[in-house]
């Protein structure tokens, strides 16, 4: 490698560094911005009890009250409950490559580092995309039960409640009432009597468990 050409890779890197460093501090600016419609609610306020947070934790994100925010050790090729929020909430438009980098510093920087986890739950199933209907996108754990169930979140089965937890990975292929949704949720009842295996969100369509 020529000297120009060593000096050339260690500007790009420099640059690289530079901005990530700026996106990372424009992301702590807006921090509480961002959260602040959810630090004053609970998943109880929301209508989530302590054994369907661990049913959703369990499936979305195993080590979520373990990890700092992303997992190792792929954390550029996995999404954790916090990178999905960075991702909704930091991004207008998002795309592989340096927004990933971008998305995971934001992860465990700012996010991990500044917002508890029970708010990032809060913040997660708020915001967490529950598919297509007549047109409509859905936003919001409650909308999606509103929307495919006709009720209220506590009022769903548990069933109901896992089909909504299904659609999480691939919203608009895993409707609820669809064969996919039902294959799905069928492998998250094998994780959750223990039957199935399941530590890591690189793991989270559950192959393993079919």
């Amino acid at each position: 490698m020529t000297r120009k050409l060593i000096y050339l890779v260690a500007t790009l890197c420099v640059a690289l560094a530079a901005y990530e460093a700026y996106a990372v501090a424009v992301a702590y600016k807006n921090l509480s911005h961002e959260f602040e419609p959810y630090e004053s609610k609970t998943l109880m306020d929301i209508g989530l009890s302590e054994e369907r947070k661990g049913m959703l934790v369990k499936i979305q994100d195993p080590s979520f009250f373990e990890h700092t925010g992303i997992e190792w050790p792929s954390p550029l090729t996995t999404t954790t409950i916090t990178q999905s929020l960075v991702k909704k909430l930091f991004f207008e438009k998002f795309t592989k490559g340096f927004k990933k980098i971008e998305q995971t510093l934001i992860a465990r920087f700012v996010v991990h580092s500044n917002i508890s986890k029970e708010t990032q739950l809060v913040a997660f199933v708020s915001t967490a995309y529950f598919g297509e209907m007549e047109g409509k996108r859905l936003f919001g754990i409650s909308e999606g039960a509103r929307s495919w169930f006709d009720k209220l979140l506590p009022e769903l089965t548990d069933d109901e409640y896992l089909s909504l937890i299904a659609m999480l990975p691939a919203p608009d292929a895993l409707k609820p009432g669809t064969a996919a949704s039902e294959e799905r949720v069928g492998r998250i009842k094998k994780v959750l009597s223990g039957e199935c295996i399941y530590e890591h969100v690189s793991r989270i369509f559950l192959d393993q468990c079919s």
